[in-house]
């Protein structure tokens, strides 16, 4: 089956799409109510390209001579035809060059050759095409993906090799083969991983985190995939940004509550908001989170908490604690008294 060279009504709905995501979050990034909206639209928009491509092009896609050579070097190491074919119908339609195709390419073939995850690189070319970002700009952001897989390898393979991560990938496998299991998984963990290192997150913090999750028997509630989103998450969480070791601290004990990968994913927008509306510092927002968490509060209660801006989880005007701006509790009587309902549970 060849895929096909895009429409011009795709191309149209693709660059439509993409051009609303970035506008969106340039003009919503700190207000509260966008929170939501673009987190499912940064998970749904690379499926809505592909699928768009698909189904609106007909007609198959033809490999021009002058494309040939990189192709057929592509196919040779191992690179899907179909999602290659994508790739090169595009370019193509773009009028870009054999060189810049080549550069854009490169990356994928080396990731293969490592046995890496050579699919985000691809889709990242895709998604560059389609925003018309230049193709040197592309093959940038290529060439720091595969950076960033190598090093993401560095960590991942060794913690993966583990007889308790191995334990825990069997566990939660269900009918799956064992073998294609275990490569989903490495996959999954290593894009995230290389991820989190593109975006300021030390080494030695995803070392120590998955170390915690190991220690902490983290994924009995959770399950082995929202360890996986949790990298991902790290770099979104604000207090990655000075206290990568709290988020960890945060990260493990959502995992230990519970946390779906969906309801770790919406961890970042939630602490956001909650700053946004409350006004307190990172830091007691942080302990606020950890608060709930400790009170067996659910993780979706724990989340419209959040969003609500209610940082210690109880009713309104409730604040545990050590959690208020200054640190003062004596003008706030009252204030270290529990509610009479469990927090959060009242619903």
């Amino acid at each position: 089956m060849y895929l096909p060279l895009e429409t011009a009504s795709a191309v149209k709905t693709v660059d439509f799409l993409l051009t609303i995501e970035h506008e969106f979050d340039m003009k919503n990034k700190y207000y509260e109510h966008s929170c939501k909206f673009r987190h499912w639209l940064r998970i749904l928009l690379p499926l809505l390209v592909v699928i768009i491509l698909i189904l609106e092009s007909p007609a198959a896609a033809q490999i021009s001579d002058e494309y040939r050579p990189v192709y057929d070097e592509a196919v040779a190491a191992g690179i899907d035809r179909e999602r290659l074919e994508t790739l090169f119908a595009r370019a193509q339609n773009r009028q870009i060059s054999p060189e810049d195709v080549n550069g854009m390419v490169a990356p994928a073939i080396s990731l293969v050759e490592q046995d890496l995850p050579w699919h985000p690189v691809l889709l990242k070319a895709m998604e560059g095409m389609a925003k018309r970002v230049p193709p040197h700009t592309i093959r940038q952001v290529l060439d720091q993906m595969e950076s960033g897989f190598a090093r993401a390898a560095a960590l991942v393979d060794p913690w993966l090799a583990r007889d308790e991560v191995r334990a825990m990938i069997e566990k939660g496998r269900g009918s799956r083969d064992a073998g294609v299991a275990a490569r989903s998984y490495r996959d999954m963990v290593l894009e995230n991983t290389s991820y989190a290192l593109q975006h300021n997150i030390r080494e030695e913090s995803i070392r120590d985190f998955l170390e915690q999750v190991v220690s902490e028997r983290a994924t009995e509630r959770s399950g082995m995939t929202p360890v996986a989103t949790a990298v991902r998450v790290l770099p979104d969480l604000p207090t990655s940004e000075d206290d990568q070791s709290m988020s960890n601290r945060i990260l493990v004990r959502a995992l230990n509550a519970g946390f779906s990968a969906t309801e770790i994913q919406q961890l970042p927008d939630a602490f956001r908001s909650a700053q946004f509306q409350s006004r307190l510092p990172i830091e007691n927002i942080a302990q606020g989170i950890q608060h709930q968490l400790g009170e067996g509060i659910p993780a979706q209660h724990i989340l419209e908490n959040l969003f609500q801006g209610n940082v210690g989880g109880g009713p309104p005007g409730f604040i545990p604690p050590g959690l208020d701006r200054n640190g003062d509790r004596d003008d706030h009587p009252g204030r270290g008294r529990r509610p009479e309902t469990p927090p959060g549970r009242d619903r």
